[in-house]
């Protein structure tokens, strides 16, 4: 209730002097000045007297089942890495960063070779199946997979024809672990 809400500033700006509040969240004291180190809305609790920064990003801890959005960065013979860009809460895509990893991928095989699963650069829908440092995540289930792919040859976008993904630059056809609604949202347009 003792908090009131300014101005919008960036990093550097000055909220305030030390001698009149002390320094809160997204900011630091520099010179007896408490200056921003991120672009937010201000706040200034005067019970507290702590000056601070809202940034808008919103705390969120993943937990088992969470749907998450991401790209895969590295694909070896143990693992996959993803680069997880966002998770969906309530139905909405929110933006989310984390390192992730796919670990058991003959699960999502069809034959013996591995590549055919998904390729570095792919997007990706996946669910949480554990949380530690990374997260790891699976594509087994009806809405996950792979949602806009590459070309590995000519990196043109892979176009879905009778359920498997064609270059149409090349000519050829790839496999892939495929969402059901592959290339129907643009990655990053998803509900936000």
């Amino acid at each position: 209730m003792g908090e009131e809400k300014l101005t919008y500033v960036i990093p550097g700006d000055i909220l305030a002097y030390s001698e009149e509040y002390l320094p809160g969240r997204n900011t630091l004291e520099e010179n007896s000045r408490i200056v921003s180190v991120t672009s937010g809305e201000v706040r200034k609790n005067e019970k507290e007297l702590i000056a601070s920064v809202d940034n808008g990003i919103k705390k969120i801890r993943p937990k088992n089942e969470d749907i998450v959005y991401g790209k895969i960065i590295k694909n070896d013979s143990r693992q996959v890495s993803v680069q997880i860009v966002g998770i969906e809460i309530n139905g909405k895509l929110e933006n989310y960063m984390a390192d992730g990893y796919i670990r058991n991928m003959q699960d999502y095989k069809k034959d013996d070779r591995r590549a055919q699963t998904v390729h570095i650069g792919d997007l990706i829908r996946g669910k949480v199946i554990r949380v530690g440092q990374n997260l790891e995540i699976t594509l087994s289930g009806n809405r996950l997979g792979v949602l806009k792919s590459r070309c590995s040859r000519c990196r043109e976008v892979l176009v879905l024809k009778n359920g498997v993904l064609f270059c149409e630059n090349c000519n050829r056809s790839e496999m892939r672990k495929i969402a059901p609604d592959y290339g129907a949202p643009e990655f990053g347009e998803m509900k936000r």
